[in-house]
């Protein structure tokens, strides 16, 4: 009976011993911090400016890069915070100023100030795979023409000399690219993908059309 208590303390030793251990081991932080990856593009108000952007959130903290094609290639690096729970995000570098609010699914957008004002189109990059693409339009109308391939979609923007800004959002199977009008029917603007560079024809439907192209910018 000595012998059999004498191994039953033995066991409830090693059984906390055992479990302080495995305590020991465990995060003792307040939680996991989700990390964010953004990658798209800028455009300047009546195409003064094109570039990509991209951002990394992790937590409250923003950090990110800003690569200016036009008028003169520049890099910046950019700082900032993001709220988890609006979803907003500040950022800023170089006398620039990004200010945007993340759509809780892919899509990061919002605008830009200070040196340059204009706005910037996002998208998560997960797997460290999208494809910025900056370019121009010419024809009836021109400016600047700016885009993301995100796996098998497309999103960006374009902006006219004159001010005007429109959605480039659309899908690209195999290089084949395909830009969808806002007002339904044909689309706006088809073209090719060819490595680094991309480009094609536009037509919005009601009288103007033209050509664009690009090339990667991120």
């Amino acid at each position: 009976m000595k012998s059999f208590t004498i191994k039953c303390a033995a066991f409830l030793v090693a059984l906390l011993l055992l479990s302080s251990c495995s305590n020991d081991n465990k995060p003792t932080g307040p939680g996991n911090v989700v990390t964010l990856y953004f990658v798209g593009t800028v455009n300047g108000d009546n195409g003064s400016l094109s570039g990509s952007i991209s951002f990394t959130v992790n937590g409250t903290t923003v950090t990110g890069i800003l690569k200016v094609v036009t008028p003169a290639v520049d890099t910046q690096a950019l700082t900032g915070t993001y709220n988890t729970g609006t979803k907003a995000l500040n950022a800023s570098g170089g006398g620039y100023t990004f200010s945007g609010v993340f759509d809780g699914t892919n899509r990061l957008e919002g605008s830009m100030s200070g040196t340059a004002s204009g706005t910037f189109v996002t998208t998560k990059d997960d797997n460290n795979s999208n494809v910025a693409f900056c370019g121009t339009f010419t024809g009836s109308d021109d400016g600047v023409w700016n885009f993301t391939i995100d796996g098998t979609s497309i999103v960006g923007s374009y902006t006219t000399s004159s001010g005007s800004v429109g959605a480039l959002d659309g899908t690209i199977s195999s290089n084949s690219i395909t830009i969808n009008n806002p007002g339904g029917g044909a689309p706006l603007a088809t073209g090719t993908r060819s490595g680094d560079n991309a480009s094609g024809t536009w037509d919005n439907g009601a009288g103007s059309s033209g050509t664009w192209t690009g090339s990667r910018c991120n």
